[in-house]
């Protein structure tokens, strides 16, 4: 015999998946329990007993006892529970329609007061979202002493592809796609093979009830949110907003409690006339449709609420049962008694005698209380008092047994007994004609791919994963990257060390020519002494550039570089990236997308700051404090930071070559080793998921790297003090020479102009050798040049520290990150931990991935299918 399994005392759902914006395959009927959306309904499933079908009838009960709801449905609970479970599998989309009760009726009939009396549940009555999507109510009696318990579940057998909540709605034409059309009765509605099942709620208290079936109606209205957003106690719960306006997709409840009888049935929309603004003009037509796929169902028993307070000829639900030739199979539901005077009795009176609007099952007569807080025990003890006085014990009294929420609860049960008897053979024969066709298209198509696939992919990965890490590692001349980063890492070093700041001496050269070139125009400065010196204007197509020595780092040879020509001027004596062998990306390969096959970290030729003395002298006064002979450390801190301004481009480029080298290593590693699976799709999603991973991961270091630099921009600040007072007063040493030989020429040249011409250059060393500091004066430009120095010393601090940063942030982290975690994203996204991780694996891996789908989806109907039947030889 089939086993019945529980969650909590609840049935479960299968098949049952955990809730996401985006959920995963249906799944085959397992052992497994349901887990709730936000992970917390973690539960043990317990076996229980065997289904118990016997020959019990439930048309012994007797339908005037007052004993209580829980006597009916007695004899009939392993029926319904069967027929609960085969739905669950999907035997419903699949085979045909299984029995069930649905109520019907128009708005405003007292469906929702019906439902509460029957089931003891309160549902949401004044939201609105409740009558636009189908609610399924199941009642199982628990054993005696047992809590109350409830589940809701929110059940996706449709998906939703329209517009709205895409397009602004009540703009023209925005609701023509949620119509209803002859190939889609349900507009944007496409029915999925098999259904979805989502847990959403449990709770031991009746009262939460309400609202969590409102949120869980709410949930179902917004198909393009996470359903969790919508839970009890979530921060997005509160707005009613409604992305569609109707749903074919079923909200769920499960009741198990000793006091409930053993029945199930659906509440379906409140059938309209006519919408309340034009816009929703389509839901007429969409809710009728829902209501006639379910009542024409020949499985089908329809509840027909019809409000007293009515003319009964103008009940559209009536209408539809007829159009659907299902009169044989429906039972009306005569609500709202109270609020009927005796002498407009007499229509009702021919309705009960099956005099006007006959149908098969005859009229119920049921009374609901309109306090909402009233218990449902106390409710019905009232509905009988109401039925023994007045017309319904004297005029009507030959059909005092069909008064009564209770006598309607017993006749449903009876019915729903005698349907799935009825239909049992039925259901069998068909569930195994079914599989055998299932069988043969399985047998038709090609073979699959044999063997553990997954386990073929996980030991693939593996297999990436150490060839990844000895190259990344390096230490060898088989694994050149680790080397070959470090090249260009020190090439970076070099480029932003040579990017300096610079000293122009223009303003004191040999030649004295127009001031109209000049920068800056000339100007006076104090002297020590208070008096006023003349600067001696710019004088030469040359710029005399002075090359600070610093005690940390070499410098470079002397060279002069064209004052128009800064963008072209290149570091004497360095290394080319050309000099050291290159990853040659293929034409296929991820680098290749790159602008350009190559990144030359000598394309960005080393820019420096070059500053003149007087445009110093301007800085200086421009952040002026009154106290003469003084820097202010704005002052510095301007130049520092003009300084650092060309770090960009050297960092852009470093970033670019990592980028391009590592992720062409890495597509080559996984091209080699997954190589043979070449021309599937596995082999594609394995190298995308190495490419998103990388970007993804090369994203977050690139920030990392921007971060650095900006910090390093926002304010200079070093501990290192003595390290920066050593480079400061090194580079002072080198400027005050440069500065006095300047200084020595344009005395010389103050004297003669051609003092130089005819001498070689040991006599014109001779010859500036013996001018004298007396003879030179004090130098006016001893607080620029100490301006100068000072920046120049933090900035070997600086760059230095900077540079480290860098270089050890994309070791650390980026290529640690892919060497540690890329395998295991790897499969954790091919899905090698899932359950149907075979499934996955074939698809991926056959030459025709549409006929692995196919024969997946196959593979589950036929699995549930011939667990249905398992059950029925059970049986």
């Amino acid at each position: 015999m089939p086993r019945k399994s529980k969650v909590d005392g609840l049935r479960a759902p299968t098949p049952t998946v955990q809730a996401k914006s985006t959920p995963v395959d249906h799944v085959a009927p397992s052992d497994s329990s349901a887990k709730h959306i936000n992970g917390d309904g973690d539960v043990a499933m317990e076996d229980q007993d065997h289904y118990q079908i016997d020959a019990t009838s439930s048309d012994t009960l007797d339908e005037d006892s007052d004993a209580g709801l829980e006597l009916l449905g007695q004899g009939m609970k392993a029926f319904v529970t069967l027929i609960q479970d085969l739905r669950d599998l999907g035997v419903e989309e699949l085979v045909l329609p299984l029995p069930k009760i649905v109520v019907l009726g128009d708005q405003s009939t007292g469906k929702s007061s019906l439902i509460e009396g029957i089931s003891g549940i309160k549902v949401p009555r004044s939201t609105g979202t409740c009558t636009r999507c189908p609610l399924e109510v199941n009642l199982t009696p628990g054993e005696a002493g047992s809590p109350w318990k409830a589940a809701i579940y929110l059940q996706k057998r449709y998906l939703y592809e329209g517009t709205q909540g895409l397009l602004p709605f009540g703009k023209p034409n925005a609701a023509r796609g949620e119509r209803a059309t002859k190939n889609r009765p349900f507009g944007p509605w496409v029915a999925q093979t098999l259904p979805e099942n989502f847990l959403f709620f449990k709770t031991n208290k009746k009262a939460d009830i309400p609202e969590a079936l409102h949120l869980a109606q709410l949930a179902t209205l917004n198909p393009g949110s996470d359903p969790a957003r919508y839970l009890p106690g979530a921060k997005n719960n509160s707005g009613n907003n409604r992305q569609v306006q109707f749903s074919p997709n079923v909200i769920r409840l499960d009741v198990s409690s000793p006091d409930v009888p053993n029945l199930s049935f659906y509440d379906l929309p409140g059938v309209i006339n006519q919408a309340e603004i034009p816009e929703e003009e389509y839901l007429v037509t969409l809710v009728r449709n829902l209501v006639r796929s379910y009542i024409e169902d020949d499985a089908c028993i329809n509840l027909l609420a019809m409000p007293m307070t009515d003319d009964a000829a103008n009940s559209t639900a009536s209408k539809l049962v007829q159009e659907a030739n299902a009169n044989n199979r429906t039972i009306g539901v005569l609500t709202k008694p109270d609020r009927v005077q005796n002498d407009d009795m007499s229509q009702w009176i021919e309705i009960l005698e099956s005099k006007k609007f006959k149908i098969g099952h005859g009229y119920y007569v049921v009374r609901n209380d309109p306090d909402p807080e009233l218990s449902n025990a106390v409710a019905r003890q009232k509905e009988d008092q109401f039925f023994d006085q007045g017309l319904w014990v004297g005029t009507l009294g030959a059909h005092r047994d069909r008064f009564g929420t209770l006598k309607l609860s017993s006749k449903l049960s009876k019915l729903l007994n005698s349907q799935i008897r009825t239909s049992l053979p039925k259901i069998t024969e068909q569930v195994r004609s079914k599989t055998s066709e299932i069988i043969a298209r399985l047998n038709q198509l090609p073979e699959p791919p044999k063997g553990n696939l997954s386990l073929k992919i996980f030991e693939k990965i593996l297999h990436f994963e150490q060839d990844l890490r000895c190259h990344l590692d390096g230490g060898s001349e088989e694994y050149p990257f680790k080397k070959e980063f470090h090249a260009a890492a020190l090439r970076f070093r070099e480029t932003i060390r040579f990017s300096y700041p610079r000293l122009s001496l223009m303003d004191i050269c040999t030649t004295v020519k127009s001031s109209s070139r000049l920068p800056f125009r000339p100007s006076t400065t104090p002297t020590p002494s208070g008096n006023r010196r003349n600067i001696i204007p710019i004088d030469s197509d040359e710029e005399c550039d002075v090359t600070p020595r610093s005690t940390q780092t070499s410098t470079p040879s002397k060279r002069k570089h064209p004052a128009t020509n800064l963008a072209q001027s290149t570091p004497p004596k360095r290394s080319r990236l050309n000099d050291i062998p290159q990853y040659t990306p293929s034409k296929d390969s991820v680098a290749s997308s790159f602008d350009g096959s190559h990144i030359d970290l000598d394309r960005t030729a080393p820019f420096a700051r070059r500053f003149t003395i007087m445009e110093i002298r301007t800085i200086r006064q421009d952040a002026h404090i009154g106290l003469p002979g003084q820097i202010d450390p704005k002052a510095t801190e301007r130049m520092i930071k003009e300084s650092l301004s060309y770090w960009d481009e050297p960092l852009d480029v470093l970033l670019q070559f990592t980028r391009q080298t590592c992720l062409d290593m890495i597509i080559q590693r996984a091209s080699s080793v997954f190589g043979h699976w070449q021309g599937t799709r596995c082999f594609e999603t394995l190298l995308e998921i190495c490419q998103s991973f990388f970007q993804e991961h090369f994203t977050i270091q690139t920030a990392s790297a921007k971060r650095v630099l900006a910090i390093e921009r926002q304010a200079a600040s070093t501990l290192n003090e003595e390290a920066m007072r050593s480079a400061s007063e090194t580079a002072m040493v080198t400027l005050e020479t440069a500065c006095r030989n300047e200084r020595v020429k344009a005395f010389l040249t103050k004297q003669d102009v051609d003092w130089d011409s005819n001498l070689n250059e040991r006599a014109r060393t001779d010859k500036m050798s013996k001018v004298t500091d007396a003879q030179l004066g004090p130098n006016p430009y001893s607080i620029e040049l100490r301006a100068i120095a000072d920046v120049r010393g933090y900035y070997d601090c600086a760059y230095s520290q900077f540079v480290d940063a860098v270089y050890k942030g994309i070791r650390a982290e980026l290529f640690t990150t892919c060497r540690n975690d890329l395998g295991n994203a790897l499969k954790q996204r091919i899905g090698l931990e899932e359950k149907d991780a075979e499934q996955r694996c074939a698809v991926l891996l056959a030459v025709d991935p549409e006929n692995e789908r196919i024969r997946g989806e196959l593979m589950k109907q036929k699995s549930n299918l011939e667990k249905a039947c398992e059950w029925f030889e059970s049986g």
